[in-house]
C-alpha cells in the first residue's frame, strides 16, 4: 500500500451553492491537525471565510488559478497570479471576491503548544499577501538548475507551518531526498505534470491533484 494519498482532481466534484462557492474537503483524517478544502468561487461571487482564535487555528488560503481579491477592513490585496493569504486569526474579518472563476485551497491546521509558544515569540507579520513573484528565491543541491524554488511562508517563522512552489520546464529532475520530520501535501499548479517518485513508486501527477506523504519519505 501506498505511503503516499492522493486525491485526483477528477475527484473534485464542483458543485456550486446558492452564494456561488464550491467547497469540498479533501484527503480528511490523513493527518489530525490539517484540514483541507478544494474551492471554487463563481465569477462574482464572494466568500467570508470562518475565523480561527490564535490559540487554536490557523488557516491559509492559497489561489492556484483565476483572478478577484481578497480584502480586510483596512486593506485588499489583488489576485492575479498563484498567490497565499494567511489572515490575522480572529482579530479581522476577510473576504475573497472573484473576477474570474477562483480556484484555491483553504488550509486549517491545529495549533499545537509549539506553534503557540514560538509564534508568541515571533511570526510573519499578519495579514499575510504573498504572490510568487513577489517570494524569495532558494536553490538546493538535488535540484538541476532551472528549476526554480519560491518560499512563500517562512519555516520557523509560522510555527511548523510553511509553503513554498516549484516551477520548471522539462525535462528536469529534484533529486532523491528525505524530509525526516516534515508532513509534506503537494498540489500540482496549471500546466503541472511530473512523475513523483517515493519508496519504489512512480507515481504520475497532472494539474489539480494533490497528495499528502507523511515524514520520514
Amino acid at each position: 500500500m501506498s505511503v503516499v494519498k492522493f486525491h485526483k482532481a477528477s475527484e473534485y466534484k464542483k458543485e456550486f451553492n446558492d452564494q456561488g462557492l464550491a467547497r469540498q474537503s479533501v484527503l480528511s483524517g490523513e493527518y489530525k491537525d490539517v484540514e483541507l478544502y478544494k474551492c471554487t468561487l463563481a465569477p462574482g461571487a464572494e466568500w467570508e471565510p470562518e475565523l480561527y482564535d490564535s490559540q487554536e487555528k490557523v488557516q491559509m488560503i492559497l489561489f492556484t488559478e483565476g483572478t478577484g481579491y481578497v480584502a480586510t477592513p483596512h486593506k485588499a490585496f489583488n489576485i492575479e497570479e498563484v498567490a497565499v493569504f494567511v489572515p490575522r486569526f480572529d482579530e479581522e474579518k476577510f473576504f475573497i471576491k472573484a473576477d474570474q472563476e477562483l480556484s484555491f485551497l483553504q488550509i486549517v491546521a491545529v495549533m499545537s503548544d509549539y506553534d503557540r509558544e514560538n509564534m508568541a515569540d515571533s511570526h510573519i507579520a499578519l495579514p499575510r499577501f504573498r504572490p510568487v513573484s513577489q517570494a524569495w528565491t532558494y536553490e538546493e543541491n538535488f535540484k538541476t538548475r532551472d528549476i526554480k524554488s519560491y518560499t512563500l511562508i517562512e519555516h520557523r517563522m509560522f510555527g511548523r507551518l510553511s509553503m513554498g512552489a516549484v516551477y520548471g520546464k522539462g525535462p528536469n529532475v529534484v533529486g532523491q531526498h528525505i524530509h525526516n520530520e516534515l508532513e509534506q501535501w503537494y498540489y500540482a499548479l496549471p500546466g503541472a505534470k511530473f512523475t513523483y517518485q517515493v519508496s519504489g513508486e512512480e507515481l504520475p501527477f497532472e494539474e489539480g491533484d494533490l497528495s499528502y506523504t507523511p515524514h520520514g519519505n
